[in-house]
């Protein structure tokens, strides 16, 4: 059977059909990607503020607010006081508060004093200490700290009433602290950076480093590596990106993205018999990541591009091309220019490229005709040829 005879509904059957998109879903999908960008910029921005509330922010506040803790502890041991059952209760401590031993005496006084009345709260409230484990603490103390918060997360011991008292003495809230508690860090860092950068202070450094931490078994592997990283993000040399160039990788006629980042290794240079430069191939999506291989200079090409636009590129899988580089009729005419005059100079010269004339095989084969076949004179008999010798006459 001919492929001719083959109904057409069999021959349309086999090939696929293509679904197109509705207009429903071509808005959803453009709503979402204009919807995307910033709520993932927003989810980043509150992660990396969560890492630094959670690791720098909060370590630092705790500090200072024990720093102040520790220097304002008015507590004495328990074994000091001793507990009276005859005095009135007092707020949120009820009747669960001790006297000083040395305040008896006084205590007799106010009672004999106030008669059959009783004794005021208020001539009791300076005597009184509230018991926290084996240490106590004044009353007035933990009922400020009572006042502002609740009663389940109040502190179980001294150190930590007087670390939450700091919060509302010194400072008017805990985000005035934790502000402090960061130029505190940012000053003490700066000094840090001022003493280590001292020729004492770095041999201080490093001996604590050879001496201390590289003679750990499980802390001089993990310290060196997180050493290595950290010394290449914060050291004062920077990795130049400012050169952006095109190699052929991985074979020859595909043409790769590059970051020129310096020169190359001496014996790699002497081996090769030319000047090799180091460049970073990116990979795509992640332009951070990538490839470092040494290139020839005589090999690399430069491009008219920017940092900006060709990390826009890599992420974009070569979707975002620069303006100034995509292939349009017009900057090809005029970059083919250059190349043939050899004179970058010459920015606004344009080559007319003149589209092929179409031939058919009708005037080609007339053509051929045209300038094969030899001219015939009036008779219809062949000229002879000026080379050819005349015939003899018989």
């Amino acid at each position: 059977m001919d492929a001719s005879t083959t109904p057409p509904d069999k021959e349309t059957a086999q090939k696929p059909v293509k679904k197109k998109i509705g207009r429903n879903h071509r808005f959803f999908l453009r709503g979402l990607a204009i919807s995307l960008p910033p709520i993932l910029t927003l989810v980043i921005v509150i992660w990396v503020a969560g890492i630094v509330n959670d690791y720098i922010i909060t370590p630092t506040t705790t500090t200072v607010r024990y720093c102040i803790a520790y220097f304002t502890d008015d507590s004495r041991p328990r074994d000091q006081f001793v507990e009276l059952e005859n005095l009135p209760p007092l707020e949120y401590c009820r009747k669960d508060y001790l006297i000083g031993k040395a305040d008896l005496d006084k205590i007799d006084g106010i009672e004999q004093s106030a008669g059959p009345r009783g004794v005021s709260r208020n001539k009791i409230i300076p005597y009184a200490w509230v018991p926290f484990g084996d240490r106590a603490v004044p009353y007035v103390d933990y009922r400020e700290v009572a006042k502002r918060i609740r009663a389940s997360d109040m502190p179980t011991t001294a150190m930590g009433l007087y670390m939450e008292l700091a919060t509302t003495r010194w400072f008017k809230s805990l985000f005035h602290l934790s502000a402090v508690a960061v130029a505190l860090t940012v000053v003490a860092l700066y000094f840090l950076g001022r003493f280590v950068t001292a020729r004492i202070g770095a041999w201080m450094v490093f001996k604590f480093e050879q001496n201390v931490l590289a003679r750990l078994p499980v802390v001089s592997n993990v310290y060196s590596s997180v050493k290595q990283v950290t010394d290449f993000f914060f050291s004062e040399r920077t990795v130049d990106y400012s050169r952006v160039v095109a190699i052929e990788y991985p074979r020859r006629g595909i043409w790769s993205l590059g970051f020129v980042t310096g020169d190359s290794m001496l014996e790699m240079t002497v081996t090769a018999g030319e000047p090799l430069v180091a460049i970073l191939v990116p990979t795509s999506p992640m332009p951070v990541t990538g490839y470092t291989m040494s290139v020839p200079k005589s090999e690399i090409v430069d491009l008219n591009l920017t940092v900006d636009q060709a990390f826009q590129f890599c992420l974009s899988c070569g979707v975002l091309v620069p303006p100034q580089q995509r292939v349009t009729d017009e900057l090809l005419r005029e970059e083919l220019g250059k190349r043939l005059l050899g004179d970058r100079k010459l920015a606004g010269f344009k080559v007319q490229i003149a589209p092929p004339i179409p031939t058919t095989q009708t005037s080609t084969i007339e053509s051929q005709h045209t300038t094969t076949d030899e001219p015939t004179d009036s008779n219809g008999s062949e000229p002879e040829s000026p080379n050819q010798p005349p015939e003899d006459s018989k």
